[in-house]
């Protein structure tokens, strides 16, 4: 059964922080915990405390084909759903310390140790087909076609065309058929 931890976790999560930089911020005027808070376009905030610097959201890959998504970040909290599916690309939503908290392509979030990801960049075919061109135009000679839910390692992204791998087979691909890049992102 599939139970959607979102809007609880939206909540939690701000206001075990509270406390928590409350606690810590006044030590010889040094902080630290160090949150930031950054708005993306959609005026939602996203919330890093003590993470890795890099930008969120952002796209990461599972590393292993066994990895546990959890309620929480921290292994006291139950395992939502168990991910067998090495290279699955994941959207990063927040970061608290070594968890990051995580979208996958069907919506479902929770949160993942930083050690079962991978700054690799794949990405997945959620269209029923997508056709693989040699080069970025549909009037191109066909090099493949990936079925729905394929795999793709991600190799450049610059327009509305991405350039993807997939063992031997290299082509280009429209981003529109993909799961695994933030809007208007730029991949050279």
């Amino acid at each position: 059964m599939k139970k959607s931890f979102r809007p609880v976790a939206r909540l939690l999560l701000p206001l075990l922080c509270l406390p928590l930089l409350g606690a810590v911020s006044g030590i010889g005027g040094q902080h630290a915990v160090a949150p930031a808070l950054a708005a993306d376009d959609s005026g939602e905030i996203r919330l890093t405390v003590r993470g890795s610097g890099l930008p969120v959201p952002r796209f990461v890959t599972l590393k292993s084909d066994n990895v546990n998504m959890r309620a929480g970040p921290g292994t006291e909290y139950p395992i939502l759903w168990h991910y067998r599916k090495t290279g699955l690309p994941l959207r990063v939503e927040a970061e608290f310390g070594v968890w990051r908290k995580v979208v996958d392509h069907d919506g479902t979030t929770g949160w993942m140790h930083h050690s079962v990801v991978s700054l690799k960049r794949m990405v997945l075919v959620t269209t029923s087909s997508a056709r693989l061109y040699t080069e970025a135009d549909d009037g191109a000679g066909l090099v493949a076609v990936a079925e729905r839910n394929a795999l793709l390692e991600l190799q450049s992204c610059p327009t509305q065309w991405c350039r993807v791998a997939a063992g031997d087979i290299r082509g280009w691909v429209s981003r529109t058929s993909l799961w695994g890049l933030i809007e208007g992102e730029v991949l050279n």
